[in-house]
């Protein structure tokens, strides 16, 4: 019972030691200036500008069943089912258009040039 009002203060200068800011060196200051970032080759870093292949443009806060209705958006997550290999594939019609098509047009990529498609790859 008398440890617990010793470490309560114990730990508390432990907490507040553990906050001091460290110190920075002239070497720390010299790292990244506005001249050795400006010099950085472009062609350096091809993935840090690379545009996503499969993802959509823009994104959409929109169910697919409020942009296209009960029987296209039925059509669409049922195309998506057919072809997705994924255990949880986003194929409903509570998401949005442009992300089960995404994942159609994923799915159906994974198939090699001498594969046969499925059919819901071709609508």
């Amino acid at each position: 019972m008398r440890l617990v009002p010793l470490l309560t203060p114990t730990l508390l200068v432990f907490a507040l030691t553990a906050c001091k800011p460290v110190a920075v060196t002239e070497e720390d200051r010299s790292y990244a200036t506005s001249e050795s970032v400006a010099a950085v080759d472009v062609s350096e870093a091809p993935l840090a500008y690379a545009e996503p292949s499969l993802n959509p443009t823009r994104a959409s806060t929109a169910t697919c069943l409020e942009e296209k209705g009960q029987i296209e958006a039925d059509k669409l997550a049922k195309r998506c089912r057919a072809v997705s290999p994924a255990t949880h594939p986003p194929c409903h019609v509570n998401n949005p258009c442009l992300m089960i098509q995404g994942e159609i047009e994923r799915s159906c990529a994974m198939y090699g040039p001498d594969e046969k498609k499925p059919t819901e790859c071709a609508g």
